[in-house]
């Protein structure tokens, strides 16, 4: 197998992988078994540390193009149809691992990978599928109504169809290119049948060069500036007439009135706050009492019930001297709600239960005294047996000893097949490699010859292409030129005019007196058009109506309040009955489950002593009876030792043979036995330290990936930690310049109030030299109380 030449320098075999998929897809059988089992067998742990990763894109290739079968089958059938002559049936796996790819993992892989699997491939079978997959007009026409009837409609035009048309555009280009490799794939292997019927196949072709030829450079001429052409500007300045007014007026008459209006304000700020006004009256209630000994009062009344002695630890409380828990639990609503619920589907159930009951007419006591017999029954049952495994576990211990034995020999057996199957299996492998290497070469030489052709025809085809689309490009320009000329002179002739005319708009002057007329309508001929004093009325109207709607409602919410109260009151009432009946049926339910646990208890101790006694009586009649057989035996051996006496000396001498025989066949049993277990002591051995170095390698390892990760996080700590005390630094840095902004324009602010009202700021500098006396005052009279105070907290705070 050859790599493609995009892939030979990359380690990657994009043409390994997809024919991977094809004879994966080929060859899975559902019925023997698993997709897991399949791939597994094929190409082995794909997750291993050691691992092909062109492997593990097989695996996902394949789950995917079975997952998604039904969309894949759908596109199979229209490509096919539609393009039934010009493609092969024997080619249907590889047409549906491309589409796979090319619908669900182009946006994974990006356009670029996709383009290199695709040319490991022949150039027209990709071309194919390619132009009939990423096209508008069948995506949205064939392709659409044959995916909406397996997926979803919506996730069809939305995600599946767009995903596709992304990348129309690309494939076009990608389209050319392959069509250029399948016409130079066809023109090297005509050139190659021609020269194998020439046979000239293997010798190099020599050309003449050809003597060169001076060209002159074709430059290109610059194209000339094109200037706007310049606007006219009007020259043209109209002016007015003088207002007659002005000479009426000068600068010492408009500083007279604005002293004269400056004194009037000034008059009627202090005449507003000097005509029989009352005081300021400050730190005084509406009692007339100073607010510094209300002050005193209410802090005299909080420190006398402080208790600074008291202690914080209560004892638990005795809920046995309470007649009932509720009364220390406050209930909401919902909670009160939440278990009435649960009280009333209780209530439903016995309903049913009850009404069951009375329409089919059952007694099921019968029935619950008839399981409890078969339970107790199975119990006993369930004893038995575990006495019996217990026995079987006892056999099956020598049986197991035994195969252990007779497995080790097995293995052994089987493991000298295996070496020599792979020995076989080795040589025959290398001679596929030297086939395989001997077939590349052929191929190498072959490409070598075409190499020599190719390039050059391909050059000569695409300089005259070149030549075609510059010709072509220049008079399409030249076209588009003349046309831009054309609309630009249309635009400014239209934007001329429009000034002309904004011009002549701006020079007419037109005077619009306006009476407004509160009883008049705006006059636009509308339904529901009225004045502005039919307006006023119309909303005194609406916000008397919407007081009374209020008060209205505001009852209705009252009403409902009260009633939700009184049935929550009803509910919890019978809440608390049910809970009470249900904590006294309750405690006798358990009283009589630990007393039925308590016999069961009982019960079951007596069937173990009678299954233990069954036991040792039946163990001891297999000790009985093997004493008994062991007996026999050793009267049989006795009775024939006997009749061996009466025989011959020929007789004994073939015993004593035999008996040599034996001695030596149990010898090499022993031997070979013997050397077994030191061969697996020895396997087993060097197995344990290959595990205690791999051990040590991977600690080692998971050690520095430890270390490695800890300095990254204190990197990025120091790195996050210094970026945070930059924006910090910033941001305090940013509230200093607001605050100074703020106290300058407040110094700003506060001039400008004191110079437009000095008088409300004479008044607020006195309230503020009376409150800071007074306050003073009240600090020296209350300093001997805040001190004993202060010692209070201190002392609380200890505490």
């Amino acid at each position: 197998m050859v790599k493609d030449k995009r892939t030979r320098g990359t380690g990657v075999d994009n043409h390994w992988m997809l024919q991977k998929c094809q004879e994966l897809i080929k060859s899975f059988n559902p019925v023997t078994h698993s997709i897991d089992t399949h791939c597994l067998e094929a190409l082995g742990d794909v997750h291993a540390p050691n691992a092909k990763p062109e492997s593990l894109f097989v695996q996902q290739v394949v789950y995917g193009c079975f997952k998604e079968t039904k969309i894949l089958k759908c596109f199979i059938e229209d490509f096919y149809i539609d393009n039934s002559a010009r493609v092969l049936r024997s080619d249907i796996t590889l047409y549906t691992v491309l589409a796979y790819i090319a619908i669900f993992r182009v946006d994974e892989l990006s356009f670029d990978k996709f383009k290199d699997i695709c040319l490991s491939q022949e150039p027209s079978k990709v071309n194919t599928i390619v132009t009939y997959l990423f096209n508008s007009e069948n995506l949205w026409n064939t392709l659409r109504s044959s995916w909406m009837k397996v997926r979803d409609l919506e996730y069809v035009e939305n995600q599946l169809i767009p995903r596709l048309e992304k990348y129309v555009t690309d494939i076009m280009r990608f389209s050319m290119e392959l069509e250029k490799n399948a016409v130079d794939n066809a023109a090297a292997e005509a050139a190659k049948e021609e020269m194998r019927a020439k046979g000239e196949v293997g010798l190099p072709k020599v050309e003449k060069k050809a003597t060169t030829r001076p060209i002159s450079p074709n430059i290109t001429k610059p194209r000339p500036p094109v200037i706007a052409e310049p606007e006219r500007i009007a020259q043209l300045t109209l002016s007015h007439e003088v207002p007659g007014f002005l000479d009426n007026i000068n600068l010492e008459k408009l500083n007279n009135k604005r002293e004269m209006e400056r004194e009037a304000t000034l008059k009627a700020t202090r005449d507003k706050y000097n005509a029989g006004v009352k005081p300021f009256e400050l730190h005084e209630t509406k009692g007339g009492r100073p607010f510094a000994e209300i002050q005193k009062e209410v802090e005299d009344k909080f420190a006398s019930e402080l208790r600074f002695d008291a202690s914080f630890i209560h004892e638990p409380p005795d809920f046995s001297k309470q007649k009932s828990l509720q009364q220390q639990v406050k209930n909401n609503a919902s909670a009160i709600l939440r278990e009435d619920a649960i009280y009333r589907k209780q209530q439903a159930k016995d309903v049913q239960l009850l009404r069951a009951y009375e329409e089919e007419l059952r007694d099921p006591t019968e029935f619950y005294l008839w399981q409890k017999e078969m339970r107790d029954r199975d119990a006993v049952e369930k004893l038995e047996k575990v006495v019996f495994r217990r026995e079987q576990a006892k056999a099956s211990a020598i049986d197991a000893k035994e195969a252990i034995l007779k497995q080790r020999e097995d293995n052994f057996t089987v493991a000298e097949m295996l070496r020599e199957q792979a020995d076989v299996i080795k040589q025959q492998r290398d001679l596929e490699n030297e086939i395989a290497m001997l077939k590349n070469q052929s191929m190498a030489r072959d490409i070598a010859e075409a190499r020599d052709t190719r390039p050059k025809e391909a050059g000569q085809k695409a300089a005259e292409d070149r030549a075609m689309r510059a010709q072509r490009l220049r008079e399409e320009m030249e076209a588009a030129r003349l046309a831009k000329i054309e609309e630009d002179k249309a635009e400014e002739e239209e934007k001329a005019d429009k000034i002309r005319q904004l011009r002549a708009l701006n020079t007419v002057h037109k005077k619009h007196i306006v009476v407004f007329d509160p009883t008049e309508t705006a006059g636009h001929r509308l339904s529901s058009e009225m004045s502005y004093m039919e307006m006023k009325e119309r909303l005194k109207h609406d916000k008397v109506r919407e007081e009374e709607k209020e008060q209205l409602k505001r009852a209705q919410i009252e009403y409902e309040k009260q009633r939700r109260l009184s049935d929550l009151e009803r509910r919890q009432a019978s809440t608390l009955r049910a809970r009470q009946v249900k904590a006294e049926t309750n405690s006798t339910l358990r009283q009589k489950e630990a007393e039925r646990k308590k016999k069961e208890a009982e019960d079951t101790e007596i069937l173990r002593k009678i299954a233990a006694e069954k036991l040792e009586k039946e163990l001891k009649e297999k000790r009985e009876l093997a004493k008994a057989e062991q007996a026999a035996m050793k009267a049989e051996q006795e009775r024939i030792k006997r009749q061996q006496q009466y025989l011959g000396a020929a007789m004994g001498q073939v015993e004593q043979m035999r008996e040599e025989q034996m001695s030596m066949a149990r010898k090499r049993q022993k031997d070979t036995l013997e050397r077994t277990q030191r061969e697996s002591m020895a396997m087993y051995q060097e197995s344990a330290m290959k595990d205690r170095d791999n051990k040590v390698h991977l600690e080692r390892k998971e050690r520095l990936m430890r270390e490695n990760s800890l300095k990254e996080k204190q990197d990025q700590y120091a790195f996050e930690k210094k970026a945070y005390l930059n924006k910090l630094k910033e941001t305090v840095l940013y509230k200093k310049e607001m605050f100074q902004a703020g106290q300058t324009q407040h110094a700003v602010t506060k001039t400008v109030i004191i110079e437009h009202n000095p008088y409300a700021q004479k008044i607020s500098e006195e309230s503020l030299t009376k409150a800071m006396q007074m306050n003073n005052s009240k600090r020296v009279s209350m300093s001997g109380g805040k001190t004993r105070l202060g010692k209070s907290t201190v002392s609380f705070q200890d505490g």
